[in-house]
């Protein structure tokens, strides 16, 4: 058995045992981690914007006349949609935007918001713009640059930010998680994709679980969700996803 093999085998050994003992919130007494699991995790209404969606994300196929690399699936893009639908944030960042389809899912439950997407590579940015020009009501500023100069400065912008979307495994590191958590209020969340992408992605993820500044967290595999409210109690909740 190769090393791919034993990967995908050890990840649906673990994505079993949380079906068994982590699904639809069971052992969970916080009434807010109850709710969060039940009425976002794990609703499955299927919302208007889900196909338009993923009839752009064809299209930018089409278009582009190769796959679409590193864009976030499907299933994650609709666990984002509920996530910001549930909680209706206003300041946005997106940091890292690979062909802009995550970005749809964030922004596409309300008209107006200030939402910032930072992408590195300008060919990621242009796709980007092209799939939202395929969603006339959805406005996002779209800045390409290296992070390490855009994120600050968007996070200066946003002074205090609701809603920051981790989209880049590969370039997310904890120096801008730190500075991110400089412009954070007790209702600010962060969505983490790619916990489990690499070593240091795992590495980051425990040391957030365990950060004084964190109270809350999600682990559902390979995303992760954190709340910093006080009034909280400090929890990694396991969920099943």
């Amino acid at each position: 058995m190769n090393n791919i093999s034993k990967a995908n085998t050890w990840r649906k050994t673990i994505l079993l045992y949380r079906f068994l003992r982590y699904r639809k919130g069971f052992g969970v007494h916080s009434p807010f981690a109850f709710s969060f699991i039940t009425r976002v995790v794990d609703e499955r209404w299927e919302y208007y914007c889900y196909q338009d969606i993923e009839l752009i994300r064809k299209q930018l196929v089409q278009h582009e006349n190769r796959p679409v690399h590193h864009e976030i699936k499907r299933s994650h893009g609709e666990l984002l949609f509920r996530v910001v639908n549930y909680f209706k944030p206003r300041k946005l960042i997106q940091f890292g935007s690979p062909a802009g389809i995550g970005t749809l899912y964030m922004a596409s439950y309300a008209s107006g918001l200030n939402c910032l997407v930072l992408e590195e590579n300008e060919e990621f940015a242009q796709q980007t713009r092209w799939s939202l020009q395929r969603k006339a009501y959805i406005s996002a500023d779209i800045r390409p640059g290296d992070y390490r100069q855009t994120f600050p400065k968007a996070l200066q912008e946003m002074d205090k930010v609701d809603f920051i979307f981790f989209n880049s495994p590969q370039t997310l590191n904890r120096s801008f998680i730190d500075e991110a958590l400089k412009h954070i209020h007790p209702d600010s969340v962060f969505f983490i994709e790619g916990i489990r992408a690499n070593k240091a992605m795992r590495q980051l993820w425990k040391e957030l679980c365990t950060s004084p500044q964190v109270v809350l967290t999600f682990d559902l595999y390979n995303i992760g969700i954190l709340f910093f409210n006080p009034r909280l109690q400090k929890r990694n909740y396991i969920v099943y996803f």
